[in-house]
């Protein structure tokens, strides 16, 4: 299945709900790859990022900031509001 081309914003809400929704177990990066579906040096890039904007702790626990939660918070509504709008955000 191919997947459209996805902003940043996207990644980042994905990465972050996976990486939150994965908090008590050993984070694996290849594992965390297959699910987002990007390659293996973009996503060292996407958490150096993360960290970098405090999203993150930092790039080896990659334990989630309450900045980190908060951004999950605010990008599940973006997501709820725009499903009730009838918009498609892929």
């Amino acid at each position: 299945m191919k997947i459209g081309r996805r902003d940043r914003i996207k990644i980042y809400g994905d990465l972050l709900s996976i990486l939150y929704a994965e908090k008590n177990q050993k984070i694996v990066l290849s594992r965390v790859q297959l699910q987002i579906r990007v390659p293996f040096d973009r996503l060292k890039n996407y958490i150096s990022e993360l960290k970098e904007l405090e999203l993150i702790e930092d790039e080896t626990s990659l334990k989630l900031t309450e900045k980190g939660k908060k951004y999950i918070e605010e990008y599940q509504k973006i997501l709820d509001f725009m499903k009730q709008m009838g918009i498609s955000y892929r």
